[in-house]
């Protein structure tokens, strides 16, 4: 009898398929690992088919998710591999039969959304954590891609936009009419001291060591063109002069890191501009900062702005795309436009010389996102899950 019950328990639930190209552990995994995780398990049987090999799968398998790995996903566009991955696509519905199939990322968006429609998939569902043509490309190539984007969102029973901002990018007849705006939703568990937080970094990067006491600065952010890090250092440069205790703190690693380590020495600030590398649970070690500095040139949403303000940190960053979901300016935060190096170097001048008002923001913008949680996210998207 009890092995009939649970017969019946699997069947009733509703098996949802996630698709994502890659396996590292990003904002779109991390999006996708709460939603495979944060869903009632009771109602719904989560799988997750991803390309490679990396921390998203362990994360998984140690939640008791069930992943499949597929063979021909990559980011890199190669024909070859696009047909390829079609078919392990087809194979992966037929076999699977899922009554949602739910898509992340471009590449498995337009594939995914494209396939769960020919096979007759239930509700597919496309979340879009970021558009391509976005990117620092010529014209005429960054048409064909929002074209491209347009046409997964019309192939989708439903689009999310993780926020308003990105939702509004794709101005194209009637994709607004197939999109809805849900935020992501993050919950921190625990925050870590700050002097312990503090000391952890300069364990990563020892020459902090002499400046636990000093003002710090925090960016955590990939080493990548799109974060503008040049431009916070030169905002620092500028702000030092007068406030001579001033420690900005790099976490994250990415190809730019020789190029930037080169540019701080060339300009004598290796005293003032410091490289932790890549951090395990960066987040939780928000609260070392004063400030926490994001000059990026596109976020499709900001997981590091919500964390420094679950974290309690004044922030600063650029009015960019789900940054100002985030944000309001002069409210709970400072928005500068991006690639104004001058307002950039204003706003943290200004913090510098009254931290008392930011302060007051920080806690304004902490008690706004107190309801942004994983489990809201959940329940709203169940609610997409559901719709007809």
């Amino acid at each position: 009898m009890l092995n009939s019950s649970k017969v019946l328990i699997n069947q009733s639930r509703t098996k949802v398929l996630f698709l994502i190209t890659k396996s590292n552990w990003g904002g779109a995994q991390r999006y996708v690992y709460d939603l495979a995780t944060g869903l009632d398990q009771t109602r719904y049987e989560p799988v997750v088919a991803l390309g490679g090999d990396g921390e998203l799968i362990d994360k998984l398998e140690i939640a008791g998710i069930k992943t499949i790995t597929l063979q021909a996903a990559q980011r890199d566009v190669s024909l070859t591999k696009e047909w390829r991955l079609c078919w392990e696509l087809v194979r992966l519905i037929r076999t699977e039969r899922p009554a949602v199939f739910h898509v992340n990322s471009s590449k498995a968006g337009g594939l995914g959304c494209f396939v769960g429609r020919i096979l007759g998939v239930n509700k597919v569902v496309f979340t879009a954590h970021g558009w391509a043509f976005n990117e620092d490309r010529p014209g005429w190539q960054r048409l064909i891609i929002k074209f491209a984007h347009w046409l997964t969102v019309m192939l989708s029973h439903q689009t999310i936009a993780v926020s308003a901002g990105m939702a509004q990018q794709l101005n194209w007849p009637l994709a607004q009419r197939k999109m809805c705006v849900i935020n992501p939703g993050r919950t921190i568990p625990h925050f870590v001291e700050r002097s312990v937080a503090r000391s952890q970094l300069a364990n990563y990067c020892p020459a902090l060591v002499p400046f636990q006491t000093d003002r710090w600065i925090l960016i955590i952010a990939e080493l990548h063109p799109i974060k503008q890090h040049a431009l916070l250092f030169e905002a620092i440069q500028s702000v030092v002069s007068e406030h001579p205790t001033v420690r900005l703190v790099c976490i994250g690693d990415g190809a730019l890191r020789d190029t930037l380590q080169a540019w701080v020495l060339d300009h004598h600030l290796e005293q003032h501009v410091f490289f932790t590398g890549a951090t395990p649970e960066a987040a939780t070690l928000l609260p070392a900062a004063d400030l926490f500095v994001l000059p990026s040139r596109s976020e499709s949403y900001g997981y590091v702005v919500h964390e420094a303000g679950l974290a309690g940190v004044p922030v600063i960053a650029s009015n960019v795309g789900g940054i100002t979901d985030i944000v309001h300016d002069g409210v709970d935060g400072t928005l500068f436009n991006s690639g104004d190096q001058q307002q950039l170097t204003t706003a943290i001048t200004q913090f510098l010389d009254n931290p008392t008002s930011s302060q007051t923001m920080s806690h304004t913008l902490q008690t706004k996102l107190a309801d942004r949680t994983v489990k809201a996210m959940v329940t709203a998207t169940s609610k997409v899950y559901r719709s007809r």
